[in-house]
């Protein structure tokens, strides 16, 4: 007969997607390239999951309205000022600010890999958490590999080369890390 959900185990098939299968997107101020991992709309979303290439300091775009969580997904780290005040983030560092915040990357040493998240106020809470070899977390939705790594998800392991992502975890799942380190996004589907 058809295989009965176990707690703990998707509803769905998860989608892997792999890093070089998204296209580059301008940002909002054409200072840079973001690279969508999800999204509940194309362009009308009211949350987004990207990651992005920042190869030199430049300023981040603004989005009033907007809670942004940002995370090195790679690279050697990133001084992010926002609002004049300087938030050092290293490997996996998890910084997180409103959208309309002033903030400017300056990078470390060489280009970084960001994961970002972002969700309008008013919609269901959400937030970004590192989890490293070892680590369990219930109810995540998404994971972005920073770095090969190897994930469970529901019982089955994916292996995920760096900043792919395991995504549509729609019902929140039980993730654990068998190699490496994810930023899962956690969080709230209903407000």
């Amino acid at each position: 007969g058809p295989e009965v959900p176990r707690q703990g185990r998707p509803l769905l098939p998860v989608i892997v997607q792999r890093r070089s299968e998204r296209p580059g997107v301008p940002w909002r101020n054409g200072l840079g390239v973001q690279y969508e991992v999800d999204a509940d709309h194309p362009t009308d979303w009211i949350w987004r999951l990207s990651t992005a290439d920042i190869d030199r300091d430049v300023p981040f775009s603004s989005f009033p309205g907007v809670h942004r969580v940002f995370c090195v997904g790679g690279g050697s780290g990133v001084t992010l000022e926002v609002n004049g005040r300087d938030v050092a983030c290293g490997p996996c560092a998890v910084a997180r600010f409103d959208g309309g915040d002033a903030v400017h990357a300056r990078i470390w040493d060489g280009p970084v890999q960001a994961v970002n998240l972002m969700w309008r106020d008013g919609s269901p809470w959400r937030d970004l958490e590192v989890l490293e070899q070892g680590s369990s977390r219930m109810g995540v939705l998404a994971v972005v590999a920073c770095g090969a790594s190897s994930v469970s998800v529901g019982g089955r392991v994916h292996e995920l080369g760096h900043l792919d992502a395991v995504i549509r975890l729609d019902e929140g799942c039980d993730v654990s890390v068998v190699r490496g380190a994810v930023a899962a996004v956690v969080g709230s589907l209903t407000a």
